[in-house]
């Protein structure tokens, strides 16, 4: 989600246990349960791609704008030589990270992202971002429209809405919170 957390994993059994103690635990805090859709949010804010959205087996990682989490100097792994074929060949997709000028409603995936009359991408996945107060999304284009700054259009319920792609996450792009 972007910020410091943990994964429990305890049996199944354990879990109404566990479940408790954390709840009183964190009762002076302020603990609070919250949900997916929540979770979504925090996730659009900081970027980070998600599984069956943004990454799917039909991409690659240097579509999805993943190249930073490739170390070619490791030695031998699978994949790595159709990775540096690819990125010699050049690139056909890209995954860009936007905000959108939306009113009634927000990404949800598969709608068309325009350049004038012309259908260039689709989205993948998106939300309102509720700490940031915008909407963002993401959405695969040709590498020509994957500029900083660039403009494009997204239908949302047969209206278009203005989007910019972003080059940094719009929560926390230097990752301080994750490292606090």
């Amino acid at each position: 989600m972007g910020e410091l957390g943990w994964e429990l994993h305890p049996p199944m059994a354990d879990l109404e246990a566990v479940y408790d103690a954390l709840w009183q635990a964190g009762e002076e805090f302020g603990i609070v349960n919250f949900g997916l859709y929540a979770v979504n949010s925090l996730r659009i804010e900081k970027a980070y791609r998600g599984w069956g959205d943004e990454l799917t087996n039909e991409v690659t990682m240097l579509d999805s704008d993943m190249e930073r989490f490739i170390k070619f100097d490791k030695g031998a792994f699978i994949g790595r030589e159709a990775t540096l074929k690819q990125r010699e060949k050049g690139l056909t997709t890209r995954l860009v990270y936007f905000d959108l000028d939306a009113s009634e409603s927000d990404v949800r995936g598969s709608e068309p992202v325009y350049d004038g009359d012309t259908v260039v991408g689709v989205t993948t996945s998106g939300g309102y971002g509720h700490f940031v107060q915008k909407s963002l999304g993401f959405a695969y284009v040709p590498p020509e429209y994957a500029g900083p700054g660039t403009r494009l259009e997204v239908e949302l319920l047969g209206e278009r809405c203005m989007a910019t792609v972003r080059q940094e996450p719009e929560y926390d792009p230097q990752n301080k919170c994750l490292r606090a």
